[in-house]
């Protein structure tokens, strides 16, 4: 499981914005953030939590831990009603921050677990958070961090094998992905190799497979030959 730890902040609401997060598993925590000229706290907030659950597996579960209210009823209860009505309130009047609400609806699904901590309480993870958000409000680029934390080690675990089989071919058992850019197939053994082959291509897709039988299905459906596999082990 990931834990992630979100904020926002914003100079005048609207007005100048910032977000962030801190992202824990694999054993690392690694820091991100940005800005927006003209914005809100609330977008700002939505914004933290979306960025950061597109750095993680698109199934992996995650604990994500805010310490805003407004977010964390918005996914976990008023979100519900807000599609049944058509994205319209109770006083009938549309939604703020449709656009983003959408986007956290399609990233999260059912596998984040929402946690509320108060604010400036002296949690060292969500003031980190805090301090990152408002210096991008300020206008200033904070040094973001990226180490390896021993309180995360074990927070998510791969089960991907690489020992050669009987006959030279990989014994792949546990996860692995697949990926799929301007035709040609490349399997990798973790989620970051991946996405830093997807990332930002425009038509790329990917899987996430378990199973040699799950990886033959994706390649079908992608309309490619099962033997397309067969370069990969040899590769």
């Amino acid at each position: 499981m990931y834990e992630i730890i979100t904020d926002g902040a914003c100079r005048g609401n609207p007005g100048p914005g910032g977000w962030a997060a801190l992202i824990m598993g694999d054993g690392t925590i690694t820091e991100i953030g940005g800005a927006e000229a003209q914005t809100t706290n609330n977008r700002m907030e939505l914004r933290a939590a979306i960025e950061a659950l597109r750095q993680v597996p698109p199934d992996a579960p995650v604990r994500l831990i805010t310490d805003s209210t407004y977010l964390l009823k918005g996914a976990t209860r008023w979100i519900k009603l807000w599609k049944k009505r058509d994205w319209l309130t109770i006083n009938e009047t549309p939604v703020e921050n449709r656009d983003l609400w959408e986007e956290l609806d399609a990233l999260a699904g059912q596998r984040v677990r929402w946690e509320l901590v108060r604010g400036h309480s002296g949690d060292p993870h969500n003031e980190r958070a805090n301090a990152i958000a408002q210096a991008y409000a300020a206008g200033r680029a904070p040094e973001l961090r990226s180490e390896s934390c021993t309180e995360c080690a074990g927070a998510i675990t791969r089960a991907a094998s690489h020992a050669p089989g009987p006959h030279g071919d990989p014994a792949r058992r546990g996860v692995r992905y697949l990926s799929l850019v301007q035709g040609v197939l490349e399997r990798h053994m973790t989620w970051d190799a991946c996405r830093a082959r997807v990332h930002g291509v425009s038509g790329a897709r990917w899987k996430k497979c378990v199973s040699d039988e799950e990886e033959r299905a994706t390649v079908t459906s992608w309309g490619l030959p099962v033997t397309a596999l067969a370069a990969l082990d040899t590769a």
